[in-house]
């Protein structure tokens, strides 16, 4: 088990969900429907070849900025070309880091943007470091692992393991509010992986855990007293390809006033399963199932380790808790144990009841942070009310959705393997911009009316309403993975 090794700030992590209840049968309640490469070889379609003309043919040009905001916001890109920023506009793409970034981009993000937190491979093994906004100067913090020159390990050792553990999971999390501390996983001192913390202002680090299981997913609780963990290992017999931890060993929260490690009920299954917080000392999570992904929804206080359960029936996909109302939305499937049917439900803080959304299940469900809705792929978007549904322009070949804050819409349909990027201003119809592969598409920060369209191979576009003629901005130098908000 994870003890403390060195007393002083730190540590915990909660999840949760509220008052615990019994859900009946559920309700089925209609909803509002909203419709209800490379810069050579992309194809830019002009006003005039619209799929309709109530839009303005003429485009409205924006003056060409000749730098960076000095303090933000940014829409910050990251992909083969490394870590981008621009201004919310597009405008002046800036590279602020050439790594790759393995993990969510937004966890790498201090909270209030002015810094950004990596861990990069490089001759010696992993470091982690610290990337200024927007000046990209780097410092390196810590050195976590030495890992041989190529990467990889041909034994099975406990080094290897570490490495994964530290490389391959979301190993780096910032302290809510002002972000001062950073909680991250290391093999400083080794030989398995534990948590440690660094504090921005002061320059120290400290290890707050040490045992035999490889420490992941540092996750702060709201109020930034706590940080949660869990502990995990790699055991035989393993199959084939490694693909990640095949057993749980245990999960634990850290006090950060006084370095004192929690001992907190144990998940059943080998995945740690965490959802969300529910508040500053509740946490989310629920049971691996063998048929069916999740089951047995309950909250667990962090303090006490007290369970609440919430919900006893399974869901066919991955259980998502929407930050705005703290709404769940899961989908059923019939053949899992206490399952509701082939359907799609919301589960609203403080009912017992879920709300049918649709009469089918989901393939897969995520929450948008930028857009501010749930991804119900392939079916739909729903707000976090599930009063509001955005549905996709062509069913099943629509991917890569973004919400304005304007409420426009915008997707990437892919046919025939030829991309192409549309847009639907309310109460109009289905436009195409332009032709190409994306991987993301996000509207500006501001106002909405900004479209930004990284194309694969690097080259980031922007369209802007009221005619949304596309103009290059630049090229980021690879295909894009992730593209956020940043403050």
């Amino acid at each position: 088990m994870k003890t403390k090794r060195v007393p002083l700030l730190l540590i915990i992590f909660a999840v949760l969900f509220a008052n615990a209840c019994k859900l009946t049968t559920p309700t089925s309640t209609p909803v509002n429907t909203l419709t209800t490469t490379d810069p050579s070889t992309a194809s830019i379609i002009s006003p005039t070849k619209l799929a309709t003309t109530s839009l303005p043919p003429t485009a409205t040009l924006l003056p060409e900025a000749t730098s960076l905001n000095a303090s933000g916001p940014y829409v910050v890109f990251a992909g083969k070309g490394g870590i981008w920023i621009t201004n919310p506009d597009g405008s002046f793409p800036t590279q602020i880091s050439e790594h790759e970034i393995r993990g969510d981009l937004r966890r790498a993000i201090s909270p209030t943007g002015d810094r950004m937190a990596l861990v990069i491979t490089n001759d010696q093994g992993l470091d982690l470091v610290i990337v200024e906004i927007p000046s990209g100067e780097m410092e390196t913090v810590a050195h976590l692992i030495s890992i041989p020159s190529e990467g990889y390990f041909e034994d099975l050792d406990p080094k290897s393991f570490a490495t994964y553990a530290i490389r391959d999971y979301d190993s780096i999390a910032w302290q809510p509010g002002d972000g001062r501390l950073l909680a991250f996983i290391g093999a400083t001192n080794g030989p398995t992986a534990d948590l440690y913390l660094y504090d921005t202002q002061t320059q120290e680090i400290t290890q707050l855990t040490d045992g035999p299981s490889q420490a992941i997913l540092p996750n702060w609780s709201p109020d930034g007293q706590y940080i949660l963990h869990y502990g995990v290992s790699w055991v035989p017999p393993f199959g084939g390809a490694i693909l990640g931890a095949n057993q749980m060993d245990g999960v634990w929260a850290v006090q950060v006033s006084d370095g004192k490690v929690i001992s907190l009920p144990k998940p059943e299954g080998s995945r740690p399963d965490f959802i969300a917080w529910q508040d500053d000392s509740h946490y989310l999570t629920y049971y691996s199932g063998e048929q069916c992904d999740s089951q047995n929804l309950h909250s667990i206080n962090i303090v006490s380790g007290e369970i609440t359960p919430l919900m006893v029936f399974s869901t066919y996909s991955d259980i998502v808790r929407s930050p705005e109302n703290g709404a769940l939305l899961f989908s059923s499937a019939v053949g899992c144990p206490k399952s509701l049917g082939e359907e799609l439900f919301l589960l609203l803080p403080g009912q017992t009841t879920p709300r049918k959304l649709l009469d089918r299940k989901v393939w897969e469900i995520s929450w948008m942070p930028e857009s501010k809705v749930f991804n119900a792929y392939p079916e739909a978007l729903f707000s976090s009310d599930g009063n509001t549904r955005y549905d996709p322009p062509v069913y099943d070949f629509s991917y890569n959705p973004a919400i304005s804050k304007e409420g426009y819409q915008a997707w990437e349909v892919i046919e025939n393997q030829k991309g192409r990027v549309v847009i639907k201003i309310p109460g109009d119809e289905w436009k195409t911009v332009m032709e190409g592969l994306v991987n993301q598409l996000i509207w500006d920060p501001i106002e909405g009316k900004t479209l930004l369209i990284p194309l694969k191979g690097g080259a980031l576009y922007a369209a802007s309403y009221p005619d949304f003629t596309p103009r290059l901005m630049g090229n980021m130098g690879g295909s894009v993975y992730q593209a956020i908000w940043s403050p």
